[in-house]
Parts: C-alpha cells; structure tokens; sequence
C-alpha cells in the first residue's frame, strides 16, 4: 500500500513522463497518471450545521476513512475501488469507472451496494441522509470533478447544466465557475468551482411545492410572506491536486437557503 512517503517516487516518476503544470503560461491540466494497483488512504469529514434566523440550531459531524485502488488501467479508462474502512459504511465497496482522463463516468456495483445497505438497514434508518443512490457517490464525484479540464491562472471557465429537482419538476438551472486560484509550484496547485442554482428558480419550485401540501392539508400559507423569503442553493469546491493527478485535499461546501432555516454541509477529503 503506497503511503505518503513512497508517493513521492509516483510523483516524480509521473512529471517526468507527463506534467500537469505549465508555469510558463500558468496553465495547468488535470489529467490522472494512474496505474493499475495504485492505493491512496483518505480521511473524510462529513459536518451539517443548521441554523434559523442566524441562530445556530445543531452541528454535528462525521470522521471516517476510505482506500481508493485502481483496480485496472486502459487506453481508455481507469476502474476504481471506493473501500469505506470504518463507521457505519465500514466494508462498502463502491467500484466505479473513469474515462481516460479520470473524470467521473459510471458506479458499476448497484447491486452489490444495495444489498450491502438492505443488510445495514436498522443503522441506516438513524441517518437521515443516506440514500442508495447517494450513499458515497457525492464523495466520489467531489473527488473527480476538476479531472480533464484545462485551466489558466485568474480565467473563469463558465458552464450551464441541469441538476435534479428535488421539488419533483422540472430540473434546475446550475450555473457553475471554474478557476485555477494559484499555482504553488511545479508540483501543485489549487482550483476552484462556485456552482449556484437559479434564486428565481428556486423560490418558484419552493413555493409551487409548499402550494401542493397547503391543498392537500387544508393549512393555509401567506404567499406574500414566502416571496419575501431568501433562497439560495450555493456549492463552493476546492482541491489541491499534485502534478502526478493525485487529489492532495477537497473540501466541498454545500449552502441551502430556505426562509430561515439555512443548513451548511461540509465535505473535506484529505490525503493521509
């Protein structure tokens, strides 16, 4: 198992072949220099703050560890092992495959991992926020997601996707900033993503929604009062990345606005 010391050889090794960072025109390319048997340890905490009118309501926080081994390498794609080490995941393997670059593409074990959770069933219903289709995959895109882009130093990369709708219609508008922030040295640097969904959009599904139970339980809402309300759905993400294409830490920030009630997720990755 390769730790942080014996990384080093990796390292030097993979800018010799191929390097990410070009510091004579600040540009850099994140690209995975991956091989076959390849083991990175990860530690991850998972904290959830609420809060209501500004007033912190609860805090809590999660601290678990994860092994990420290249379980095969190709011209076209790399296949990953997500092991969870620890806490209530301990044993759950996410397997999963990247294109050539190492951006995201598919998870390959659904069935292993629902028959995992179903047996884990009674620990899972005390976390509210476990779901098969989410369950580590977040982690797992967070990971991945500034792999197979070209960045230059203080230029904004702008995009425009759909994201689900948790309200059940149409999926949302996300517009998302990517920017390479700085560049440390020939070996690593950090990039940026600022994804933010629609206010209007929000607010329009928000209230659509809350209309459907005020029919259906016969309460009442004050329209003018929701309108008023702040609503906001922002994701700011940050990774050190290494030259050799190894994510050194991510911390990913989640801020979701409804009225007065804001909750703040916090992901952060770090390489042990």
């Amino acid at each position: 198992m390769k730790k942080i010391l014996t990384l080093s050889f990796l390292f030097s090794f993979c800018i010799s072949l191929s390097a990410q960072i070009n510091l004579n025109d600040s540009t850099v390319q994140t690209v995975a220099y991956w091989d076959k048997g390849d083991v990175y340890e990860y530690q991850i905490i998972n904290k959830r703050t609420q809060y209501k009118n500004a007033q912190l309501i609860s805090c809590d926080s999660l601290i678990y560890n994860v092994d990420i081994t290249v379980l095969d390498s190709t011209a076209n794609s790399y296949t990953i092992e997500w092991l969870y080490k620890d806490n209530i995941n301990k044993g759950l393997k996410i397997v999963y495959k990247t294109n050539e670059m190492g951006e995201f593409d598919e998870v390959m074990n659904w069935d292993e991992i629902r028959k995992f959770l179903e047996k884990a069933a009674d620990t899972m219903t005390q976390n509210k926020d476990t779901d098969i289709e989410t369950v580590g995959v977040k982690e797992i895109i967070q990971y991945h997601m500034f792999y197979g882009m070209k960045y230059k130093v203080d230029e904004l990369i702008e995009t425009e996707t759909a994201i689900p709708n948790v309200f059940g219609a149409e999926p949302f508008t996300a517009e998302t900033t990517y920017l390479l922030e700085e560049i440390y040295s020939d070996e690593t640097y950090l990039v940026t993503a600022v994804q933010t969904i629609s206010k209007e959009e929000l607010a329009a599904a928000t209230i659509g929604y809350l209309k459907k139970i005020s029919a259906a339980t016969g309460n009442p809402i004050d329209e003018n009062s929701l309108r008023n309300m702040e609503f906001e759905n922002k994701v700011i993400t940050l990774s050190e990345i290494h030259n050799a294409g190894v994510i050194i830490s991510s911390v990913q920030q989640t801020k979701v606005t409804n009225g007065d009630i804001t909750i703040v997720k916090e992901c952060s990755i770090e390489l042990e």
